[in-house]
């Protein structure tokens, strides 16, 4: 059986973490236009995403060899009306393998264990099919959709905006 844990990242994840960040068409698809990728920007990143008070940074690992695959985030945690928005990103060379699921299947579970929250929140390009039918799959529904939302350097592409109640 296929396992995969979150954690908290560690000093040595961040060749990893840098080299997501640094890859564009991968920023792309998770909404995000990066200004900048030297190490200094990436640690900066880094740092503000392990010290958002209303969010979460999880490093998405191996569980067999703690290796990293990926990571996964809540972010703008509102914490009265207890919601916040789930990402999560698997590198390539580990797509296609199931772990997708059981890490955003196991952000879910934290989002409401740890964190109290009643509903998730996620945006998604209209184009990433096989991330909208993993969301789906997994009790998220389409609430509606950002026309013309999110602009590359050569497109402008719709957003689906989809939430599952916990």
């Amino acid at each position: 059986m296929k396992h995969v844990s979150l954690r908290s990242p560690e000093e040595s994840d961040f060749e990893f973490l840098a080299s997501l960040r640094r890859d564009s068409t991968l920023q792309a698809l998770l909404l995000n236009v990066v200004a900048s990728t030297d190490d200094g920007a990436v640690a900066e990143w880094l740092e503000r995403r392990k010290t958002d008070p209303n969010g979460c940074f999880m490093v998405i690992a191996d569980s067999e060899t703690d290796e990293p695959i990926g990571f996964a985030q809540i972010t703008n945690i509102h914490h009265r009306n207890r919601h916040g928005f789930a990402g999560i990103v698997i590198a390539q060379n580990a797509q296609g393998r199931g772990l997708g699921r059981i890490a955003m299947e196991s952000l879910v579970a934290m989002a409401k264990e740890k964190h109290h929250l009643e509903k998730i929140l996620l945006e998604v390009r209209a184009d990433n099919l096989v991330a909208r039918s993993l969301y789906e799959s997994i009790g998220f529904r389409t609430v509606g959709t950002l026309r013309s939302h999110f602009r590359t350097e050569d497109n402008l592409y719709d957003v689906v905006l989809m939430e599952k109640q916990l």
